[in-house]
């Protein structure tokens, strides 16, 4: 299948060029050592913030984070700003401390380490590509390294607009395009089964798709808060609408973890470090298949249309989409 291979809108409003920001999951290898790679390919100075929380700055590219991705494996250094606890007893301190560090030991047999990229320019991808060669490379696991992983690979492409067509259609081609999505990444069965990236629910995709479904932005908002008060699914739009609307956010999702950002946060895609020499751009590519049919209105109203008369969708819908991508055009 060719697949597009660049944005229809590769600017923002402002004119600059679109970034992307990629959190990879990985095993087996130290934090330390992934560290170095980082520095290897990218610069800057490595700083070790506590023992599960290390940062790589002033790159070329800003800041990479890298962590035991569980929150109860980090202390003060990753708690949001005014929420650390003031006037602990010490030994109470140490205690939580020394808590922190054996969930630490015990995590990093099953909870990934992850490294969050700053926003790099869409056209530079491939070098977080040769980020994750080189992680395999020195040892990292991807999710197919043990039945245990559940371990993901997430894309933020930067919005191009802020307007609620073009944030809706966008959730309207995702919605349409998931079981593609999902059947072209072959999404590892335990992260199937995980709540990290659930769908949305049935109801709220028949209620965007509906083509009398024209709500402003403050609508578009209050309606998908009320039916997706969660970070956990396969396209989080709370980073987007906290960056457009953070007191509306605010006030519906108390979730510290949701950081504001003009960004959509692509959660779907496996970690599968070691299984493609690029990987991002794999999963890239497959993100622009939904800016491309969000910006194709008569092919958007289509396919919408035939996924409502068919509702619930046949388990070929999957290769509805796939004949549709392959054709540029909906029957």
């Amino acid at each position: 299948m060719n697949l597009p291979d660049q944005p229809l809108l590769p600017r923002t409003v402002g004119g600059d060029l679109r970034r992307v920001g990629v959190e990879i999951e990985f095993g087996a290898l130290p934090l330390k050592d992934a560290a170095h790679i980082v520095q290897r390919l990218f610069g800057g100075q490595i700083r070790e913030a506590e023992r599960f929380y290390w940062q790589v700055e002033e790159t070329k590219y800003g800041t990479f984070s890298l962590e035991l991705d569980s929150q109860y494996a980090h202390g003060e250094g990753k708690l949001p700003e005014g929420a650390a606890e003031e006037g602990l007893d010490p030994l109470v301190a140490k205690l939580q401390k020394n808590t922190r560090e054996v969930i630490g030991e015990i995590s990093k047999i099953v909870v990934p380490n992850e490294i969050t990229c700053p926003p790099v320019p869409y056209t530079a991808l491939g070098e977080i590509d040769e980020l994750t060669g080189a992680l395999a490379a020195a040892g990292a696991e991807d999710t197919k390294g043990s039945p245990f992983y559940a371990f993901g690979l997430q894309l933020n492409p930067e919005v191009a607009e802020e307007g609620a067509d073009y944030i809706l259609n966008h959730l309207r081609a995702f919605c349409l395009l998931r079981d593609w999505l999902r059947a072209e990444i072959d999404v590892d069965r335990l992260r199937q089964f995980l709540p990290f990236a659930d769908p949305f629910e049935p109801d709220y995709v028949k209620r965007i798709l509906d083509p009398a479904y024209a709500p402003d932005l403050p609508e578009l908002i209050e309606d998908y808060l009320a039916a997706n008060p969660t970070r956990n699914r396969e396209l989080d739009m709370l980073p987007l609408f906290a960056y457009l609307d953070e007191p509306r956010v605010a006030r519906r999702i108390g979730d510290a973890l949701v950081k504001a950002r003009p960004t959509f946060h692509y959660r779907l895609p496996d970690s599968r470090l070691g299984q493609h020499p690029a990987p991002v751009t794999r999963e890239w590519r497959r993100w622009l298949a939904v800016e491309h049919l969000a910006g194709d209105e008569k092919n958007l109203r289509a396919l919408a249309t035939r996924y409502l008369r068919e509702a619930p969708p046949p388990e070929s819908w999957a290769e509805t989409c796939a004949a549709f991508l392959e054709k540029g055009e909906a029957a």
